[in-house]
């Protein structure tokens, strides 16, 4: 009797836009070291080993042919823009990563499947394996496919707003001021639903406050609203 189901890789490879010669390359990416199948078979380890050199690589030349103006400090800032861990992880997850990833039954169980850390692994190991099976060019082109198009739209405004802090920081030290000092003021609410405001100083004097869940959302809070009141970014 024939077995008419689709292979339910095949729509895992349409999402990514390559098709393998060797499947086994691509379950061993998608395989957790959590997994039972791990100890026979391996898990995605050296496989993220090797997608995150091939990532640093791919998205160091997208930049280099995209931006022939900048120097490396700039290139490096949009580089480490590019790929930080959460922008992989959210990548990850449009890609449907986090539904095919193997785990094992205590991850599955704590929500890991989810997990920032997790997912930004997984990436990197299917670039991996898209290395190992299709050769350079082709982990490029994926890499190209996953994160040209953010590529193209970066600029200083972007990248200061990704990260306020580090952006109010270099802003400092390039006019030869101290660097902003964050100042705690208020805690509040209870162990689940904790609420932070911080002051930053610029140049010695209050400049903004910011409010947030965690100590880090309050501060990058309160650099945004610093960076919009220096000029230095418009405000949204």
């Amino acid at each position: 009797m024939n077995d008419d189901r689709p292979d339910p890789l095949t729509e895992l490879e349409e999402n990514l836009g390559y098709r393998f010669s060797d499947r086994e390359v691509l379950t061993r990416a998608l395989r957790h070291g959590s997994s039972v199948a791990s100890d026979l078979a391996g898990s995605y380890q050296r496989l993220e080993f090797l997608g995150d050199a091939v990532l640093s690589h791919a998205v160091a030349l997208m930049l280099f042919e995209r931006f022939p103006r900048d120097d490396q400090g700039d290139l490096t800032r949009k580089r480490t823009h590019l790929v930080r861990s959460e922008r992989l992880a959210e990548q990850a997850a449009l890609l449907g990563l986090d539904g095919w990833v193997e785990v094992g039954a205590s991850l599955e169980r704590g929500g890991g499947r989810g997990s920032t850390n997790l997912l930004e692994d997984v990436f990197e190991a299917v670039i991996g394996a898209i290395a190992i099976d299709g050769g350079w060019e082709q982990a490029r082109a994926f890499v190209e496919r996953q994160l040209g198009e953010e590529a193209d739209a970066l600029d200083e405004r972007t990248l200061a707003l990704a990260n306020p802090k580090s952006a109010l920081q270099e802003a400092a030290q390039a006019q030869g001021m101290p660097l902003p000092e964050y100042r705690l003021i208020r805690k509040g609410g209870t162990d689940h639903q904790r609420r932070w405001v911080f002051t930053v100083d610029w140049n010695g004097e209050e400049i903004a406050r910011g409010e947030g869940r965690s100590k880090r959302d309050a501060q990058q809070r309160a650099a945004r609203r610093a960076l919009v009141r220096l000029g230095l970014v418009p405000e949204e």
